[in-house]
């Protein structure tokens, strides 16, 4: 079987220098045949060990073994006892090709090989990002992001590395999945959109799916059963604990009775979607949110510090739809629904109590 191994383009994609078009050509070439893949991992394997560049690639025992009869016929025939060990090494190199890692070197000469680089991009407190990635997929960074990839990406994995939060519009390729590596939750997905928030100093890993599948599998402990969030579904990851709750219409069922010193997983159904992903949009819609969570998202979206001179105020609750208002008005949309007042002094904000507006308000604490 006749694979058309684009050989310069995998060279110069793996020692770090690919053009674009050669990246094409290589991703065109992995999209055509599953067993594209299976061979680009062994070419890998290869490089990896040995650190050379191979030159030919045999996937079939009958091919190589031409091959190898055809270096040996230009041996000297008049030295048979060179011949006769040149055939035994013919027998163990078959043996070599036949055994999985199914490469033959016609070149002794070796380059050296370059480990692939890595990507970073990240999206600083205060501001949003958009990203294309090489293989056509499109990623949302919200405020405090950092996604980091290597220059293979595209040919021989699509991982990222995500802290922060982002939102995923993946471009269709089954046999190279994209991975969302998060600090202890790995997100699969093939040809679908998501939301990912994983802040490192929040206590969540939240996933959103909002079209197509995606599969999820935790790095510290092996789940009870396989999750696979369809439809409109949201996983919470808890850092606490190892049991899985799915909630039916806000109401819980316990599907693993466990003890909960290590992370949970919780699967929400029948979201709804925008107030989750609406952070990337003009349009920002809040619903309900306390300011406890409410002033971590402030302070990333605005760069600042969010001080509260009393803890009871975290827990009024704020709603309704922001279209890229500065910091301030925010703020006095907040103030007009609660019994707060501010003070913005450079990068801090004092949230302090209206004692004038207290009694008026005080019926909507959320206990």
């Amino acid at each position: 079987m006749e694979h058309n191994i684009p050989w310069n383009c995998i060279v110069n994609y793996l020692k770090g220098h690919v053009k674009p078009h050669e990246q094409a050509t290589v991703n065109n070439w992995l999209e055509e045949d599953k067993s594209h893949s299976i061979i680009f991992s062994e070419i890998e394997h290869v490089y990896s060990l040995t650190s050379s560049v191979p030159r030919f690639f045999y996937p079939d025992e009958e091919k190589a073994w031409e091959e190898i009869k055809r270096q040996l016929n230009k041996k000297d025939k008049s030295n048979k006892f060179c011949s006769k060990w040149a055939k035994v090494a013919a027998i163990f190199l078959l043996a070599f090709v036949s055994g999985g890692i199914g490469h033959y070197f016609l070149s002794q000469n070796s380059e050296p090989i370059e480990p692939p680089l890595q990507v970073e991009y990240v999206a600083p407190l205060g501001s949003r990002s958009f990203l294309k990635m090489p293989d056509g997929s499109k990623i949302w960074l919200n405020a405090g992001t950092t996604i980091i990839y290597q220059t293979t990406f595209g040919s021989f994995n699509r991982d990222v590395k995500l802290t922060g939060e982002a939102f995923f519009e993946i471009a269709k390729n089954q046999a190279i999945p994209f991975v969302v590596q998060t600090s202890e939750i790995n997100i699969t997905a093939l040809g679908t959109q998501f939301n990912v928030k994983a802040y490192a100093d929040e206590k969540t890993i939240e996933t959103t799916l909002i079209k197509g599948s995606v599969k999820l599998e935790s790095t510290k402990f092996k789940l009870a059963e396989e999750v696979i969030l369809t439809g409109t579904e949201k996983a919470v990851y808890t850092k606490q604990s190892k049991e899985i709750d799915r909630i039916w219409n806000n109401k819980t069922v316990k599907e693993h009775e466990t003890a909960k010193p290590t992370p949970e997983l919780k699967i929400i159904t029948s979201i709804e979607p925008d107030p989750i992903i609406s952070w990337k949009d003009e349009r920002w819609i809040i619903n309900n949110e306390k300011l406890v969570s409410l002033s971590k998202k402030l302070e990333r979206r605005y760069a600042v510090n969010i001080i509260f001179d009393n803890e009871l105020l975290k827990e009024y609750s704020f709603g309704g739809t922001l279209e890229d208002e500065t910091l301030e008005q925010v703020l006095d949309a907040i103030c007009s629904s609660s019994p707060i007042k501010y003070v913005i002094e450079g990068k801090s904000v004092y949230i302090m109590s209206d004692k004038q507006k207290l009694g008026k308000f005080k019926h909507l604490l959320m206990r």
